[in-house]
């Protein structure tokens, strides 16, 4: 990989990846302490059930919003190498 290409590709990951990754450390954070302290009645355990669907889909949409920001810049920096 040349040196040229570097640059926009830690640009992406600071700027996306690493956002991204964060927020999906937070959350798997959330349902392990989630998990943990519901070993309580059943009600909490409805109840962190739902807010672990929950966590899974932000998680999943958030991978789906990385992924298309990851195919824009892969246009972007394909079209200017292109040039």
């Amino acid at each position: 990989m040349r040196p040229e290409y570097l640059v926009p590709v830690l640009i992406v990951f600071i700027v996306v990846g690493l956002p991204v990754l964060s927020a999906t450390l937070i959350k798997l954070a959330k349902i392990i302490k989630g998990e943990s302290s519901s070993c309580g009645t059943s009600n909490n355990k409805g109840v962190s059930g739902r807010e672990e669907a929950e966590i899974v889909q932000d998680i999943n949409q958030l991978v789906s919003r990385l992924e298309k920001r990851i195919e824009s810049l892969e246009t972007i920096v394909l079209d200017q190498s292109n040039r």
